[in-house]
């Protein structure tokens, strides 16, 4: 899959120190392209960030990547169907483990961001450019999938 030069650079001046976190920018690259109102969403996404808040849970990049299938795909009423947005996530979550062989943030990079000496291995050892490739992964592959089932054209990739 090719990365689009719009979601590297979006991810990039979003995701880093003193900035959103994983699950807020992924989710924010997704939205963009649709002109998605995205605010309350990125709120949303603060507590799956960091392993959903530090739990070794989900990778954010995961989390708001599933979040962004959501705003295109989700049901918005009662009774809607969501076997469209399940398989979406479902292709989406192969995509992502076949590609880093796990969905976790612990299992992905190894830190728990409740033990000290791992929170610096973090820094020490650049992890976060790690996170930034996932999260560049994540957003893209959501964005194509929403363009492969019809929820976004091609050339939304550099609206903003």
């Amino acid at each position: 899959m090719m990365t689009s030069e719009y979601v590297r650079d979006r991810v990039m001046e979003l995701f880093g120190d003193n900035k959103f976190l994983c699950a807020e920018t992924v989710v924010q690259v997704v939205a963009e392209p649709g002109g998605k109102e995205c605010a309350d969403v990125v709120r949303a996404a603060t507590g799956f960030c960091s392993g959903v808040s530090r739990t070794r849970g989900h990778c954010g990049a995961v989390t708001g990547a599933i979040m962004g299938i959501g705003l295109y795909a989700g049901r918005a009423e009662p009774g809607e169907d969501h076997e469209a947005p399940y398989a979406m996530v479902q292709e989406f979550l192969d995509r992502f483990y076949n590609r880093y062989g796990g969905i976790n943030c612990y299992d992905l990079i190894e830190c728990d961001f409740t033990v000290p000496e791992d929170k610096a291995r973090y820094r020490e050892e650049n992890l976060r450019l790690e996170c930034y490739r996932m999260a560049v992964f994540a957003a893209e592959t959501a964005l194509s999938i929403l363009r492969e089932q019809g929820y976004l054209a091609e050339e939304a990739d550099h609206v903003r």
